[in-house]
């Protein structure tokens, strides 16, 4: 519906819609300046209306201030549009094909109540992760436009040529996690500590112009093992942002002494140590994405003004951790766009839902999402009481973190605790 009108290019528009028209005159009137009303009869009559320099601040857009304000406007945006109580209607039978494909079973009970009145109760259940659905966009026979919900593709394809068919409808929180074995050798200390570092530069990097651009990084952090971090965190930091994926990268290392050393005359001054790295990508439904890598540190022999303790890694073990840590993100990345739903905390407030998130995931006022129990919540409750709460709701309200949303088609649920949000437009309208 809004589209943006450049005016030097309306300006060509309308001289040579002009030119057009008055080169026509002569069809119309001939050269003696007589009337051809027989050929002007058969011809149409057009009338060319055009806004340019239109604000996008209108009821169908889901502005509060001019909601109802512009009605024909409106009209004409929801012609294209499928209604929606239709929209939810396609949904519910989505989550519910999606169930029947995951081994649904069915459980009965019965029970008498204080009247003596026999009660009875069945109840379908389903091996759910709907955190894992993402929207797909499709046209049905009609031509309408809608949106229906569609498990995310499994990341089973190896190598640079992984591509994935339907990307997220959202950036992804990454937290990074540093996580070093505990070793009393100051090489390896230094030679783990000096990796982290090139690796967490690596991962920075990718997240602005590589293969995580499509993510948010959050800051990293070394996993600690005080009993009390969390608490001490909490009061120091107050509450942090939650994460989609924790990114965990653990470092080992041992020396790698060899025989020959010891009676080698051309020994090197410092011995080879190996590095081993990991790097776990996991979310609430478990692990995601895991890659190891190996990487040998040794120092050439003819290397008279080395240390014997290392301090950094040497220019060919940098080369070796950067190609591998290049591939690892690559591998990874393509993990998040293909194996990643879309979904998104909701926290309850006395006025409403909470979205767990804003614009640093690429969320826009006025962004509609599917609002529905989350995969715990409607495998206690049963499949047909967690498709009765599932409705639509939009965001009234956007913070940096967050998002106020209101539900405007389906039932308002009495608490959005254990809810989640899928969102159904990846792109601001």
């Amino acid at each position: 519906m809004q589209q943006k009108i450049h005016p030097h290019g309306t300006a060509t528009l309308l001289l040579a819609f002009a030119f057009l028209a008055f080169s026509q005159t002569s069809d119309l009137y001939g050269q003696d300046g007589s009337s051809k009303g027989s050929q002007a009869k058969s011809r149409p009559n057009i009338l060319w209306l055009f806004a340019e320099d239109t604000s996008p601040w209108m009821g169908c857009y889901g502005d509060p201030i001019n909601q109802g304000a512009t009605p024909n406007i409106d009209s004409l945006a929801s012609l294209n549009q499928i209604d929606s109580d239709e929209q939810l209607a396609i949904l519910k039978q989505s989550v519910l094909d999606y169930a029947m494909e995951r081994n649904a079973s069915v459980a009965a009970a019965s029970w008498t109540d204080n009247n003596g009145a026999l009660k009875e109760e069945v109840m379908m259940f389903s091996n759910l992760q709907l955190e894992k659905l993402r929207p797909q966009p499709y046209i049905n026979r009609f031509g309408l436009k809608g949106t229906r919900l569609v498990e995310s593709e499994s990341a089973g394809l190896t190598g640079d040529e992984q591509r994935c068919s339907r990307p997220g409808a959202r950036r992804q929180r990454l937290k990074l996690m540093l996580q070093f074995d505990q070793i009393d050798d100051v090489s390896v200390l230094n030679l783990m500590s000096d990796s982290a570092r090139l690796i967490k530069q690596d991962f920075m990097q990718a997240g602005r112009f590589g293969a995580l651009q499509d993510t948010t990084i959050m800051e990293s952090e070394v996993v600690g093992t005080s009993a009390g971090a969390d608490y001490l965190q909490y009061m120091v930091l107050g509450e942090q942002v939650t994460s989609d994926l924790e990114v965990i990268i653990r470092f080992s290392g041992r020396p790698e002494a060899k025989m020959l050393d010891r009676f080698w005359v051309t020994k090197s001054s410092r011995g080879p140590i190996r590095l081993d790295i990991e790097i776990i990508a996991q979310s609430s439904l478990g692990v995601q994405f895991s890659q190891t890598g190996s990487i040998l540190v040794k120092s050439d022999a003819g290397d008279k003004k080395a240390q014997k303790a290392w301090l950094t890694l040497s220019k060919s073990a940098v080369t070796d951790l950067a190609q591998w840590s290049s591939q690892a993100i690559k591998a990874l990345g393509a993990s998040i766009r293909c194996d990643t739903g879309s979904a998104i905390v909701v926290a309850h407030r006395p006025d409403g839902g909470l979205l767990m998130a804003g614009r640093d995931v690429g969320l826009f006022y006025g962004q509609k999402f599917l609002i529905m129990p989350s995969s715990a919540l409607a495998q206690r409750q049963g499949l047909e009481r967690a498709l009765s709460a599932i409705g639509l709701a939009q965001i009234t309200q956007l913070n940096n973190h967050t998002a106020s949303i209101e539900v405007y088609a389906g039932p308002e649920p009495r608490s959005y605790s254990n809810m989640i949000a899928i969102p159904l437009a990846a792109l601001a309208p």
